[in-house]
């Protein structure tokens, strides 16, 4: 199925609607565009035309809303937005991962390691939209000028994907990141008893699930690439399904075996076997609730656009 540009834009101006006025607003808009192109002579240059004349669709939704936005004035509320967006999703996974790396080599419990990633996450994405917010504030309060337009119609996002570029970047960062981690941790590990390196992972799972682990991460990447140049269809759906089956199937089945860590680091770190346990009972039931949801995510992205 080929994507218009009015396809594009309708769904630009609709994505940050309530999902009853979002259908609402997206049958107006294609109504009002459709005969504004045929008026026209309905070509290409005509719906281009008419795109452009509309103007910027975030302000498209607010005009339709009939509410105009009062967090930052509506020179700097768009600007705002996209930004906003753009560095929390780069910046708030970017901090978690360092405080858990961090966190690790303290030889802090799992509990803790992962309560200080999940509290930086949030604190990080506070601090972020209020900073970033306060800028904004500041910009209009002291009528700054504000710039030219940050958007265009070759800029305009594809419906599949409200965050394809952020999901590119953070693909391309935090997958040869994981990979790496996968292979320090062995190598590298902080922990250390009689001048010899203690693996986090049991080192027996070199045999298998490891280098399993690299390949689909490997993939992972490739198929990364694939939705960002073509965006959800089923067989992207698809492709999702076997990738995230392929890892979440060993992973859980090893966590609920107690059998992914090290026993040497649990005994040298004096961690409760039985805490432990329950923290890879939690941890693997976290591994099948995401997996889950990531399968539904896309063929609810791939029937979308269908």
């Amino acid at each position: 199925m080929t994507t218009t540009l009015t396809d594009r834009y309708v769904h630009a101006a609709t994505r940050w609607l309530p999902t009853r006025l979002r259908t609402e607003v997206d049958a107006e808009l294609r109504e009002r565009i459709a005969d504004t192109v045929a008026a026209r002579g309905a070509t290409d240059e005509a719906e281009r035309a008419t795109l452009e004349e509309l103007g910027d669709p975030l302000r498209v939704a607010v005009d339709y809303t009939g509410r105009q936005p009062a967090l930052i004035g509506p020179r700097l509320f768009f600007p705002w937005l996209r930004l906003t967006i753009l560095l929390v999703a780069i910046v708030v996974p970017i901090v978690a991962a360092v405080v858990v790396i961090v966190g690790a080599f303290d030889g802090d419990s799992i509990g803790s390691i992962v309560g200080a990633g999940f509290g930086t996450a949030f604190d990080v994405t506070v601090h972020v939209i209020f900073w970033t917010t306060l800028v904004f504030a500041v910009l209009d309060w002291t009528n700054t000028p504000a710039g030219p337009e940050t958007w265009s119609l070759d800029r305009l996002p594809e419906p599949q994907s409200t965050t394809s570029l952020s999901d590119l970047i953070a693909s391309l960062i935090f997958l040869p990141v994981f990979a790496a981690l996968i292979i320090w941790q062995h190598v590298g590990s902080p922990f250390a008893e009689g001048g010899e390196a203690i693996p986090m992972a049991d080192p027996a799972l070199w045999s298998w699930y490891l280098p399993l682990v690299l390949v689909v991460l490997a993939l992972e990447l490739g198929h990364a690439l694939w939705l960002y140049r073509t965006g959800w269809t089923m067989a992207t759906a698809w492709a999702n399904v076997g990738l995230g089956l392929l890892f979440a199937v060993p992973t859980v089945a090893l966590l609920l075996d107690d059998a992914l860590l090290n026993p040497d680091l649990v005994a040298h770190l004096s961690w409760d076997p039985e805490v432990v346990t329950n923290a890879m009972t939690g941890i693997a039931a976290a591994v099948v609730l995401v997996s889950a949801w990531e399968i539904f995510d896309g063929f609810r992205r791939a029937r979308r656009r269908g």
